[in-house]
C-alpha cells in the first residue's frame, strides 16, 4: 500500500518497568490513528491497573502513581478494545520492539495476531533518516526537528510527539523515493547483527563480582531520563536481550533489585569496603 494511502495507528504504552519477561506489565496506553493525509483521525487512551506496583524507576519517569492507577480497568478488559481501536492499520511505535514486547506479553496465546500488522518503528526510521542527530531518544530527535517535546513522559503525550515525528518521516521517505508500507517493512525486517561480547573491563569486573558476590562502584546514565548517577552494586544475573545486555543487581542506592543496560554503564571499578 502506498503511503499517502495507509492509515496508521501511532501508540505509545507506560509500564512497570523495563521487561515484561521477568513480571513487568503494562500500566497506560495512548494511541492516535491518522489516515492518509497525516492528519488525526481519533484517540485512544486508558489507565491500566497491572496489578503490580510499578518500579521507581518508572515512577521517576512517568510520575503514575498507585492512586492514579485505583480503578483503572484491568489489561484484560483494555486490550479488547485496543485491538479493536488498531484493527486495519499499520502500527507505528518508538522503539517498536519495546512496545511489542509488552503487548505481545499482554495477549499470550493471541499474539499471534500481531502477525497480520506491519510495524513501523520511528527509532529506526529516525536513524536512517537523520543521521548525525546523536542520541535518538525521542525528545532529542523531536527537538532536532523542531518539534516541541512535552513536560510529561505519559503514553498520550509520547504518542501525540512520536506522530509528529512520523509525519516528518514520512516526508523524507517519500523525498528518498519509498512508496509503500511494504518498503519500510522490508527495511526494518533486516535484524541487527548479532550482539557481541567485547571483553573489556566492565564486563570483567562483573563478571568477577557475580562469581564472589562482591559490590562494585559504577557510574550510570539512566535509559528513562539520560541522568548520570553513581551508586553501588552487588551485580547478580549477567543477561542477553535482543540487542544488548542487561545485568540484573541489588542497587544499594535504591535498596531494591533494578535492571541495568550494559551500555548504560559508563564507569566500574571494585568497592572498596572499610
Amino acid at each position: 500500500m502506498r503511503l499517502n494511502k495507509a492509515t496508521y495507528t501511532v501508540f505509545d504504552l507506560e509500564t512497570t518497568g523495563l521487561y515484561p519477561y521477568s513480571g513487568d506489565r503494562i500500566c497506560e496506553i495512548g494511541a492516535v490513528r491518522i489516515n492518509d493525509k497525516s492528519k488525526e483521525k481519533k484517540r485512544f487512551y486508558s489507565l491500566v491497573d497491572p496489578g503490580r506496583p510499578l518500579s521507581s524507576g518508572a515512577f521517576a519517569v512517568n510520575g503514575i502513581t498507585p492512586e492514579m492507577l485505583e480503578g483503572a480497568p484491568a489489561i484484560d478488559e483494555v486490550l479488547p478494545e485496543f485491538m479493536r481501536f488498531i484493527k486495519g492499520s499499520a502500527l507505528v511505535a518508538y522503539n517498536a520492539g519495546f512496545d511489542l514486547g509488552f503487548l505481545e506479553s499482554a495477549l499470550g496465546e493471541k499474539s499471534e495476531i500481531l502477525k497480520d500488522y506491519i510495524i513501523i518503528d520511528a527509532l529506526a526510521l529516525a536513524r536512517k533518516l537523520f543521521p548525525g542527530i546523536g542520541r535518538y531518544n525521542l525528545a532529542n530527535v523531536a527537538e532536532s526537528l523542531g518539534i516541541q517535546t512535552l513536560a510529561n513522559h505519559r503514553a498520550m503525550d509520547d504518542t501525540i510527539v512520536t506522530m509528529k515525528v512520523f509525519q516528518k518521516e514520512l516526508d523524507a521517505l517519500a523525498a528518498n523515493g519509498v512508496e509503500t508500507i511494504e518498503e519500510i517493512a522490508q527495511f526494518q525486517r533486516k535484524r541487527p547483527p548479532a550482539v557481541k561480547i567485547v571483553k573489556d573491563y566492565k564486563f570483567k569486573l562483573i563478571e568477577e563480582a557475580i562469581r564472589e558476590q562482591k559490590k562494585l562502584n559504577i557510574k550510570y546514565q539512566s535509559v528513562w531520563h539520560n541522568t548520570v548517577t553513581r551508586r553501588v552494586i552487588t551485580p547478580k544475573v549477567l543477561q542477553r536481550g535482543y540487542d544488548k545486555y542487561y545485568l540484573i543487581a541489588h542497587c544499594h542506592l535504591k535498596n531494591e533489585e533494578r535492571n541495568f543496560r550494559m551500555d548504560g554503564i559508563l564507569e566500574a571499578e571494585p568497592c572498596i569496603e572499610a
